[in-house]
């Protein structure tokens, strides 16, 4: 069949299936994130029968994705690239659903969601859900300009932005804002390409930021840099109610400028984020799993920096401080009861090692820029890791394979580096 995924391997060594030997409970697809294995332990663990997807648009094909190692995987697919083609993509999709009949297809990467969001409809007829919020309310989360509209009229406090539709307003722009400035995407998925914020120190850098973001078929946000302590707010809401929350702040992220954490830590939930982030999503009307994040001045005061309407990659955090993100969301995508969770451990670190080893290697060369420290500050925080945490993403006594493809993968990005 034309557009149908290329199954790569089949195997059932984690729990009993709970439904016919073809079917599968969850397509958890972006098999490559750290996102996707989290939510796929999660599942595997709950007995759910668990196939994982992957078309390596954002992850290198000659290296494994590390979900496609997890014991709870009982069927890897490599699906077509949807830089390749969103429609031939999200057609395969549709296509293994209809041949394996699957009850939830979970996405957690911006590309993935952009590209299944036309097929919710062909997904509902055969019987299957897309685990994401309704279309018109994604559309206003995934737009960064109207998520600021509805923070304004909502008294939430955000960096003063600018927004940006052609090249020849950026100049006037950036003489108002001054430097350093933040340039973000109204949109993060851009025509092929994933798109993300980067900060400019002068005006050549704004150009060719600003630049990169127009060919990626998106408007261009510039704001304020604001360089104080990141926090963010994971949620999740049914039927307008708040059925559990984790916080956390984000020690060290890559890049640098809105980039992945790569080192954070479960924290108590601050009162003032926590209202403005109830009531941002209950504006927008959010269901299912969100992350709100803010950055603090050095006066302490929050700014809204963005809203994930998905998985994110602190989930990790959250599952070890106990709060099971990707159960509820499967529960909730299914139909079933979600139960509320009361509480969770604070002072969890979690880390990232790759990404860890990322924000070591960008720092050294980013002196004097924002977010940069010294380059012996920056070893020493690196080295004394080691001794503060004792939970690093993908690795798991009970599921060791993901870990040996994360060393793999972290073995070869060095490689290039040199």
């Amino acid at each position: 069949m034309a557009g149908a995924p290329t199954i790569t391997s089949t195997r059932i060594d984690g729990p009993a299936p709970s439904g016919p030997p073809d079917s599968y409970d969850v397509l958890i697809l972006d098999a490559g994130s750290r996102q996707s294995l989290a939510a796929a332990r999660s599942l595997g663990r709950a007995g759910l029968r668990v196939a994982l997807g992957e078309c390596f648009a954002e992850c290198d094909p000659d290296l494994p994705a590390l979900a496609f190692r997890s014991r709870y995987s009982a069927r890897n697919v490599v699906l077509p690239s949807f830089k390749a083609g969103a429609a031939t993509f999200s057609g395969a999709v549709v296509d293994f659903v209809r041949q394996h009949p699957t009850r939830v297809v979970l996405p957690t990467a911006d590309g993935a969601i952009a590209a299944l969001l036309p097929r919710r409809a062909e997904l509902a007829a055969l019987g299957c859900t897309l685990a994401l919020a309704p279309d018109p309310v994604l559309e206003i989360a995934n737009n960064k300009d109207q998520t600021l509209k509805i923070a304004l009229e909502l008294g939430i406090a955000y960096p003063k932005t600018l927004q940006i539709d052609t090249p020849d307003q950026l100049p006037a722009a950036l003489a108002e804002l001054g430097f350093p400035v933040v340039l973000k995407p109204n949109r993060s998925w851009g025509t092929v390409v994933r798109l993300a914020s980067e900060e400019a120190i002068n005006e050549a850098e704004a150009e060719r930021v600003a630049q990169h973001f127009f060919d990626g078929n998106t408007s261009v946000l510039a704001q304020q840099w604001v360089g104080g302590r990141r926090e963010g707010v994971t949620m999740f809401i049914t039927d307008g109610n708040v059925r559990a929350v984790c916080a956390h702040v984000a020690h060290r992220t890559s890049p640098a400028i809105g980039g992945a954490s790569v080192m954070r830590e479960s924290l108590p939930v601050p009162a003032d984020i926590y209202d403005s982030a109830v009531r941002l999503v209950k504006a927008i009307g959010l269901e299912g799993t969100c992350e709100v994040e803010f950055r603090r001045d050095l006066d302490n005061r929050p700014f809204l920096m963005e809203i994930n309407a998905r998985l994110a990659g602190t989930i990790e955090n959250a599952a070890r401080s106990g709060v099971d993100f990707p159960l509820m969301l499967w529960r909730w995508a299914a139909g079933l009861p979600v139960e509320a969770v009361d509480g969770y451990k604070t002072g969890v670190r979690t880390r990232w090692l790759r990404g860890d080893l990322r924000w070591l290697r960008d720092n050294h060369g980013r002196a004097g820029r924002p977010d940069s420290v010294s380059r012996s500050r920056a070893l020493r925080t690196f080295a004394m890791e080691f001794a503060r945490t004792a939970h690093y993403d993908t690795l798991d006594l009970r599921d060791l394979k993901p870990a040996w493809a994360e060393l793999r993968n972290t073995t070869a990005a060095i490689r290039r580096s040199l």
